[in-house]
């Protein structure tokens, strides 16, 4: 690949942390493991979007793809919300438990210079949910703040640029509509209402396995696991292939829509870790019947305003004061 997507290593790497929090849940023998739990979340890709017939031969001469990319130049300002769907099925010492997970990011992206807001909620159905806000700006020295609350207090902490990537909509938009990905127009749908141009792409296994390991994603899991580099590298083969779908508003060519199915690609993973546990994870099974991912966004350049709340930067100075 001619650009490593950033954004789609942290997103699966935090997938995968979660799915083994998950495995040592059921390695413990949960009482509660046989109780399937259920989300009442829609489907992730069916948020009403109507599929119309093919384009006419005007139609197909539209480079929405180019316009799009000219038009992501030059954002000041963007909503986004993200939600990813992931079912896991575990089994353990005699015990079976299937979940399901509901992550939703609301975000809200401002630049020049760069600030976020973004409230996460993981739904875990019976299992509980939490929450998280953080907020992120950059100061006149370049220097960029964190402020995070799970709803009880206030943290903050000074981060890289790069520790924002996955809240960065507009960066990962850009990422998406790279050389990278050999889009093949499909047609038209309607996304919330709106003609779009839909395009679909698709990631090999290769290319995911190179994005993870050169991100260095993935690199905690090679600490915990206690593998070397060419363990790590052995794990990550055969992972399987990514499709990406990606919609382009018809009348003002800002991207308004991307998809991707990762099922395929985390239940490999996650097998492949369970596997390379050995002992540790003896009797364990574990697969992903189901992971994938939607973005919508909205409000280019005209995303509404916010500050961070007092609460948050008094809670930053009493610690910087310590």
């Amino acid at each position: 690949m001619k650009k490593r997507n950033k954004f789609l290593a942290l997103f699966l790497a935090a997938a995968l942390s979660v799915s083994v929090t998950a495995c040592g849940s059921a390695d413990a023998g949960n009482d509660d493991a046989n109780k399937p739990s259920s989300s009442t979340q829609q489907d992730a890709g069916d948020s009403g979007d109507k599929q119309e017939e093919a384009p006419a031969d005007d139609e197909k001469d539209v480079d929405a793809l180019a316009s799009a990319k000219e038009k992501m130049g030059d954002v000041s300002s963007m909503n986004a919300k993200m939600v990813m769907e992931m079912d896991m099925d575990l089994a353990a010492n005699g015990e079976s438990q299937s979940m399901q997970t509901v992550t939703t990011v609301d975000m809200s992206c401002f630049y020049n210079p760069m600030r976020f807001k973004a409230d996460t909620t993981v739904d875990a159905g019976e299992n509980g949910s939490t929450s998280l806000t953080v907020y992120a700006e950059t100061g006149e020295d370049g220097t960029c703040t964190m402020y995070m609350t799970d709803g009880t207090a206030w943290q903050s902490q000074s981060v890289a640029m790069d520790a924002l990537a996955q809240y960065d909509a507009a960066s990962s938009m850009n990422e998406y509509l790279s050389d990278a990905y050999t889009y093949e127009a499909a047609g038209k749908e309607q996304v919330d209402g709106a003609d779009a141009y839909k395009y679909t792409a698709t990631m090999t296994g290769d290319d995911v396995k190179e994005t993870l390991l050169s991100t260095g994603a993935l690199d905690s899991f090679q600490s915990s696991l206690s593998v070397d580099s060419s363990q790590l590298e052995s794990m990550m083969t055969d992972l399987g292939d990514i499709t990406i779908d990606l919609w382009i508003d018809a009348e003002s060519f800002y991207p308004v829509k991307y998809e991707m199915d990762m099922t395929s690609v985390m239940d490999a993973l996650i097998k492949t870790v369970v596997e390379s546990m050995a002992d540790q994870a003896e009797g364990l099974s574990m697969s992903i019947p189901k992971m994938k991912m939607v973005m919508n966004c909205s409000n280019y350049n005209a995303a509404e305003d916010f500050t961070v709340p007092d609460e948050a930067k008094s809670a930053a100075d009493a610690t910087a004061a310590e």
